[in-house]
Formats: C-alpha cells, sequence, structure tokens
C-alpha cells in the first residue's frame, strides 16, 4: 500500500514510461531516493510518535523518485566489485526562479535597439540564472555544490546509498546495460543513406522526355494531359524515354536493411501492426508466441531486470519510512511482488476453467487468484508483503 502510494505521488504509469524510455535509450536508468523534509526531521529527532495509516501515506507520498539521464551521473564503484556503487556523483545544470545578471533593465534597452534584439529573439531568450551544481553522494553524507561551491551538506541518516540502478537489458562485468537503440544506429544511418540516394535519383534523373517524329512544331507544344497531336505524316510517332526504371538491386538491399534492424531490435513489423502476407490461423496462443518469440524472449528478459529494480526502490522506501518511525518493518516484510500481465491475448474463459481445475486439484484459493491478477487480502496482511 505505501509502496503504491509513492509511485502514485512520482507520476504513477508515467514514471514507469519514462523509466523504461531511458532504459532503452541508454542501457541503463538510475533511480535515486529522496525522503522528504519531514522524513529527514523525524529521522534526524528519532521521534516514536505513532502515525495512523493516512498520516503514514501521506508521508510516504512526500518521498521523490527521481529518474537520472546517463549524461549526468558518474558513479564511483568499488575497485573490486563493479556492482557495488561507492560514490554516486552527479553533474547538471539547474535553471534559478531567478534572473541572471546579463538579464538587467540596461542590457533589455540596450539589446531592444540592436538587430539581434528582435521581438522573436526575446522571447526565445531564457533570462533566468543557470547554475552549475554537483552531487556527491554515499552511504554517509551528502554534498550540494553550486558553481564550484559548498552550497548544502549533511548526514545520511539512513545508512544506505539511496540509488538503484536498473540494466534495461543485463549485461555482465559492465555497469551498463545493453541499449536498445545503440546497435540500431549504424543500420538507421546505412538505411538513410540509400534513401537518400533512391530520393536524389528520383529527383534529379527520373524526369520523362519525348522524342517526337514526324510533327510539325512539336517541340513548341506544351506537354500537358489531354494535350492530342495530328498529323498527316503516316510515319510520324512519340517515343517516351526517361522516368524512374526499377533498380532490383537496390530495392533488395534496402528491404535486407530493414529485415536486419528488425532482427536486432526484435521488434518484427507483426508486433508493429504492419501485415505484409497471409499469416494462417494465430489465434492459438502456440502459434502466437512461435511467431513473436523474438519479442516475447526480450520481454522475460527485461521483465527481470526492471522487476528487480523496482523491488529494491519499493525496499528502499520501506526501509526509510521504518528508520524515521514511520512505517515499522521488518526486512521480511519488505519483499514486494513485481506482477507483469501477459503480453499476449488470453482467453478468460479457458483461464477460469484451468483455475477451476487447480482448485479442484488442492492448490489455495489465494494462489488461483494471485494467478488469475486479482490482488488477495493475504498478499498485504498475512504473508506481510505487497503486490505492486
Amino acid at each position: 500500500m505505501t509502496a503504491a502510494a509513492v509511485f502514485e505521488a512520482n507520476g504513477a504509469i508515467g514514471f514507469f514510461q519514462d523509466m523504461a524510455v531511458l532504459g532503452s535509450v541508454y542501457g541503463f536508468v538510475d533511480c535515486f531516493v529522496r525522503p522528504g523534509n519531514e522524513i529527514l526531521e523525524r529521522c534526524i529527532s528519532s521521534s516514536s510518535q505513532s502515525l495512523s495509516l493516512e498520516d503514514v501515506l501521506q508521508l510516504a507520498q512526500t518521498v521523490g523518485l527521481e529518474l537520472i539521464e546517463a549524461p549526468r551521473a558518474l558513479p564511483v564503484l568499488e575497485e573490486d566489485d563493479y556492482k557495488k556503487i561507492k560514490y554516486y556523483v552527479q553533474h547538471f545544470y539547474q535553471k534559478k526562479n531567478e534572473l541572471g545578471r546579463k538579464s538587467s533593465f540596461l542590457s533589455r534597452l540596450l539589446s531592444g535597439f540592436s538587430q539581434s534584439g528582435s521581438p522573436q529573439n526575446r522571447q526565445n531568450s531564457d533570462s533566468r540564472r543557470v547554475v552549475a551544481v554537483t552531487e556527491i553522494t554515499s552511504e554517509r553524507a551528502w554534498q550540494r555544490y553550486e558553481n564550484k561551491e559548498l552550497a548544502a551538506e549533511g548526514e545520511a541518516a539512513w545508512g544506505f546509498l539511496p540509488v538503484v540502478h536498473i540494466q534495461n537489458i543485463a549485461q555482465p562485468c559492465y555497469y551498463e546495460g545493453m541499449s536498445d537503440v545503440e546497435p540500431l544506429i549504424p543500420l538507421q544511418d546505412e538505411l538513410n543513406t540509400r534513401l537518400s540516394d533512391r530520393a536524389n535519383r528520383i529527383t534529379f534523373q527520373s524526369f520523362k522526355m519525348y522524342l517526337g517524329k514526324g510533327i510539325e512544331g512539336f517541340e513548341d507544344r506544351p506537354v500537358s494531359p489531354g494535350r492530342m497531336w495530328c498529323t498527316d505524316n503516316p510515319e510520324a510517332t512519340i517515343e517516351e524515354f526517361g522516368g524512374d526504371a526499377a533498380v532490383p538491386s537496390e530495392d533488395m538491399h534496402i528491404a535486407e536493411i530493414r529485415e536486419a534492424m528488425d532482427k536486432t531490435s526484435g521488434v518484427t513489423p507483426l508486433v508493429a501492426g504492419v501485415l505484409k502476407s497471409k499469416l494462417g490461423n494465430l489465434t492459438s496462443a502456440v502459434a502466437l508466441r512461435l511467431t513473436l518469440m523474438g519479442m516475447l524472449s526480450k520481454t522475460e528478459r527485461k521483465k527481470f531486470t526492471y522487476g528487480e529494480g523496482l523491488k529494491k526502490i519499493c525496499g528502499m522506501v520501506l526501509d526509510i519510512l521504518d528508520k524515521a518511525n514511520i512505517y515499522r518493518t521488518r526486512e521480511a516484510d519488505r519483499e514486494v511482488d513485481v506482477i507483469f500481465p501477459s503480453p499476449l491475448p488470453e482467453n478468460m474463459t479457458e483461464k477460469l476453467k484451468e483455475a477451476q481445475i487447480k482448485k479442484e486439484l488442492g492448490v489455495s484459493t489465494e494462489q488461483v487468484l494471485r494467478e488469475l491478477g486479482y490482488e488477495t487480502a493475504g498478499d498485504r496482511y498475512d504473508s506481510g508483503q505487497e503486490v505492486v
């Protein structure tokens, strides 16, 4: 319940979509867990005041989940273990809600008389002050620098580095994971080159020309739809030449590049909804799995990496709430189940029949409901786990 409130306060489905996009582009995504000011005060003061469920959820919603873009992150790893982050450094530029020195009244007045100070340029320019921010975080303390000057610092009351690293697709012995976009860049460049060559050839070479024989004044008559020529010469002819001739080798090369992109990305045209030929009867789940095997295997690998990352985020949030005496939990109570729906269309009637057979064989009702995707009361209270 608390984990669901945290995700809901940080964008809900939009948070997961941003996470998937950053991971697909850069190969990994880091999530920085930032507790609210009230939680930090309770951690420092070690307050033991009991709170109601509404107060707990309200404080849990103040926990910020910040997705770190790869260009602004610099993780310092352990020398003997590349999987463990020792220090986490961020460097980025931040716009403040105040005007910079260059945006004074005199400078704006002078820019109004200059050629570059047109109304459109003044509208596009941003006069807010920009500072270079550097944040250094460890398990024990953190520091924040603005324009290379120390702006704030403090101790980490929770005792661990609040960063969760998620690889898009697992890559052994590397901090970064495998990106979905990077392998496609050279293929996309090759495809753009071939398409540009074709566009250049069509633009400059595919015009049609006409050769008229035995027609008087043919060179002075425009070629247009519905135009007719009349002559008494029985040997008069009009020949057409030029135009866009068929180039089978070029078409085959472009088709092979597109097939290579489909194989590399794992997203076949069928997944994108493009049907080029008859595929037969795909109503069977087995037939769909065989047809979409590459995409399904890639999805399963992502389910594991992102699922483990979401579990760590939820466990970290619950640990912070426990150290702040807001929501007391044990280590076993911080285990979270992440349930992903099946990407394949399923027949609900067949699933219900299968569930009924399992119940007759002795499978517990809670297990059957959990497999059907329903959340039971035991998932929250009896087992001490949360379901996301």
